[in-house]
């Protein structure tokens, strides 16, 4: 009997082994190299990190553990901060092996230098280096001579800042158009393009929104949509992330504009610690600084834009909006209703303005 049962479970597994006419292949686990530990300090440039080596062909990829420290697109690590974080290097399947992954640990030293102020300081902007001073747009080589370097302006990936107002101020002579930036609490950290307008009102907004046709917006991702396609001309949102790109907490300024760029809207400022997610219409304190355009302006008005910061309803579909909630539902910045273009704004002056754009500084 016991034979049997032998017999039977070899011919059993011997089923689940054959593949296709043949036996398969046993998995293995692949062999690293050395993965030493990596030591650099605040100053030095984004470096390609160098994987282990491998008995094994598959791709690699890199992470990092404290966006806050460094952050890794690729083979290139960008250092933003002093400290430590474990990068872990992750190899794919390929062939017989199996995906396997391997830590060490990145750590980024402060340096002690004498500021432009003649003060000794450990990191921060306002150093001097062999090339001028870290964040200057004019340094001097090391010959004396006048050289161009440019941190964080936003011009790529690796010189991202943290908002189009913290370019501006950097760099006055910036112009609009496209940007990057980043922050270690959105997008996980990685640098996020955006598109900035660097010429109203002093410039240094960030675009946050823009409607230009209710096809497709839901509750959701009204406040975050197309976040990788930022542009004055398609659906857009990162309004989700735009507490975090406000200059403050309070007294930070937003703006919207329709139809055509610096018209029916205007220029406000947010008294109080307000958000850009609120979800009921309470947040009123807010003063118009520049109006786009002669319209009505006032919270007993609901046929206009109201003097209340956007917000998240429900109501009519008005996904975002500065209505109360139960008026006629004018000055909405973006709706799923299929019978406005793209959305409710002035009645009568400009009900389908056909853009509608959303800023932050």
């Amino acid at each position: 009997m016991m034979g049997t049962y032998i017999k039977n479970f070899i011919s059993l597994m011997s089923a689940f082994c054959m593949i296709s006419g043949g036996w398969a292949q046993s998995s293995e686990i692949p062999v690293f190299g050395e993965f030493k530990p990596i030591t650099k300090n605040y100053f030095d440039e984004s470096f390609v990190i160098t994987p282990p080596l491998s008995n094994s062909g598959g791709e690699f990829s890199f992470t990092s553990s404290n966006h806050a420290v460094a952050i890794i697109s690729g083979f290139n690590v960008q250092i933003l901060a002093p400290g430590e974080t474990v990068i872990t290097v992750t190899q794919a399947a390929e062939g017989s092996y199996l995906s396997h992954s391997i830590t060490t640990t990145l750590t980024v030293e402060d340096i002690w230098v004498i500021s432009y102020f003649g003060g000794v300081i450990n990191t921060g902007p306002q150093y001097i280096n062999a090339h001028g001073r870290s964040g200057s747009s004019v340094g001097l080589t090391p010959f004396g001579e006048k050289m161009q370097i440019r941190y964080n302006d936003g011009l790529s990936m690796e010189t991202a800042s943290t908002s189009a107002f913290q370019i501006k101020q950097d760099y006055p002579e910036s112009v609009d158009g496209f940007y990057w930036i980043a922050n270690p609490i959105i997008n996980e950290g990685m640098p996020f393009k955006i598109y900035a307008d660097m010429t109203t009102d002093g410039g240094g907004w960030t675009l946050i929104m823009c409607n230009v046709n209710h096809s497709g917006w839901t509750f959701n991702n009204a406040i975050l949509r197309n976040q990788g396609s930022p542009g004055l001309s398609s659906n857009y949102s990162i309004i989700a992330w735009a507490d975090v790109i406000k200059k403050s907490a309070s007294g930070f300024q937003f703006m919207m504009d329709a139809t055509t760029r610096n018209r029916w809207g205007g220029i406000f400022t947010a008294n109080e610690e307000y958000t850009f997610v609120k979800t009921n219409n309470s947040q009123t304190n807010i003063t118009r600084n520049i109006a786009f355009d002669t319209y009505p302006y006032n919270l007993g008005n609901s046929d206009s834009v109201q003097p209340r910061m956007p917000w998240r309803s429900t109501h009519n579909s008005a996904f975002v909006t500065t209505d109360n909630g139960s008026g006629n539902w004018w000055g909405t910045l973006i709706t799923s209703n299929s019978g406005w273009g793209p959305s409710p704004w002035i009645s009568s002056l400009n009900p389908h303005p056909g853009r509608i754009w959303y800023w932050v500084r």
